[in-house]
């Protein structure tokens, strides 16, 4: 059985989120606490997908396109 102090080595140190619009909120952990540290904005529609390399940490990050290519 883990005890929560063995799973701390698998909490990242920040993470990025959307609330279903179309910003990227970063927040970073102080403690115990989570903290919005930073909005990223460039899509005009909703974000669907976040991608964080943590070998470069850059963030890559794709929308609602209302368009259709086949």
């Amino acid at each position: 059985m883990f005890k929560a102090s063995d799973l701390s080595q698998f909490v990242p140190e920040k993470v990025a989120l959307s609330l279903n619009n179309n910003e990227v909120n970063i927040y970073g952990r102080a403690a115990s606490e989570w903290k919005l540290q930073e909005t990223l904005q460039g899509h005009d529609l909703r974000v669907t997908g976040i991608d964080w390399a943590p070998s470069n940490n850059r963030i890559v990050t794709c929308g609602a396109v209302s368009l259709l290519c086949i």
